[in-house]
């Protein structure tokens, strides 16, 4: 039973120094905004990046999306017919 214990023991130190190492986040310096790089595109019900303007989905109304660019909008709007529009 003390040798499966040292095993055990041995195993989960091992597992811990091949462990791959943590990578720094490296943030680029090319002048896009941090929430170009945050946030894919929200995608419409057809595949595609929305639009400003698009008609929004009921359920998103309130709720943030971003163009494939990486500009903010907001589904707002008439709560019936919602668009996406900046904020």
């Amino acid at each position: 039973m003390k040798l499966r214990i040292l095993l055990a023991t041995f195993g989960l130190l091992l597992a811990g120094l091949v462990a791959t190492p943590a990578v720094a986040d490296v943030t680029p310096s090319d002048g896009v905004a941090a929430s170009a790089r945050a946030h894919a595109c929200t995608r419409t019900s057809s595949g595609t990046c929305i639009r400003g303007g698009q008609f929004c989905p009921q359920s998103k109304y309130g709720r943030s999306g971003w163009d494939a660019n990486g500009r903010r909008y907001v589904c707002k709007g008439n709560r019936t017919h919602p668009h996406w529009m900046r904020p």
